[in-house]
């Protein structure tokens, strides 16, 4: 991204608005705001290095959420923005500049709004060992309720988790893992490798097991989910949230939002 870029490709796109759509002034201007708010809101709630190639449908939902719900937009006001974020995509992928576009599951104000969120899973992993499931899928269970983010999980190894698991899940673990190599192999170990190199590879094993588990299990809802158990418990302190999370003030304002925006079930209120 140019330095003088509010946003990524923020020159050429309004060149494109302007020399080849044609489109007045007005327009362009209300655009340019529009996805230099989205770039803002973005770039602060990403867990990484923002990256336009990174952007997916729900980091546009949830940016759609905090234009109604704290902003008080109205729907077609939402629906507007959404239009422009819409003509930004097309243009960056027909144009090559990312390869994927993100927002083919977006239809404007129609998004599932108040969508529901199991919480409070991470005790009874224990429970899931006999289902079936893949050992990926319990390892992602397992490393997630230790707090560990999304860019963390590949490069977690055994001596990192071995002391802060019960006995059990120690035992599972252990079976699953292969120590003739090394005694501290990756919790993601490869076969030919040392360690898995892409999240992808880890998200399309767990989807086969989605029918098994009353909950949203790919890494990023795993992560949402664990987040919002953390900051829905009323017996911690700001302080105690941002030293468990990890997090900056400004993000854990954002959670605190989403905890009171979504509606959150316990898991063990699913299982009864």
């Amino acid at each position: 991204m140019k330095s003088t870029d509010l946003y990524p490709y923020q020159n050429i796109f309004i060149n494109y608005c302007r020399k080849i759509q044609n489109l007045s002034v007005s327009s362009i201007d209300m655009i340019n705001s529009n996805l230099v708010n989205f770039w803002k809101y973005y770039s602060v709630n990403s867990s990484n290095d923002p990256n336009i190639n990174n952007v997916n449908s729900s980091d546009v939902r949830d940016y759609l959420i905090q234009l109604d719900q704290q902003e008080h937009l109205s729907k077609k006001t939402i629906n507007k923005y959404l239009s422009y974020l819409k003509k930004y995509f097309i243009f960056l992928t027909e144009s090559h500049i990312i390869s994927n576009y993100p927002l083919y599951n977006v239809k404007g104000i129609s998004f599932k709004r108040r969508e529901t969120i199991i919480i409070n899973w991470m005790p009874y992993i224990t429970s899931f060992l006999g289902k079936g499931l893949h050992p990926e899928t319990i390892k992602l269970l397992i490393l997630v309720a230790q707090g560990y983010d999304l860019d963390q999980l590949l490069n977690i190894r055994w001596d990192d988790i071995n002391s802060k698991l019960s006995n059990t899940l120690k035992r599972y673990l252990i079976n699953n893992l292969d120590f003739n190599k090394t005694s501290n192999p990756y919790i993601y170990q490869g076969k030919r490798v040392d360690k898995y190199t892409s999240l992808d590879r880890v998200t399309s094993i767990v989807k086969k097991d989605q029918q098994l588990i009353a909950f949203p299990i790919t890494p990023r809802k795993l992560r949402q989910s664990y987040i919002l158990s953390i900051v829905s418990n009323p017996s911690l302190s700001d302080n105690q949230l941002l030293k468990i999370l990890h997090t900056s003030k400004k993000s854990l304002s954002y959670y605190k939002f989403c905890a009171n925006y979504y509606h959150l079930v316990p898991y063990k209120d699913c299982i009864k």
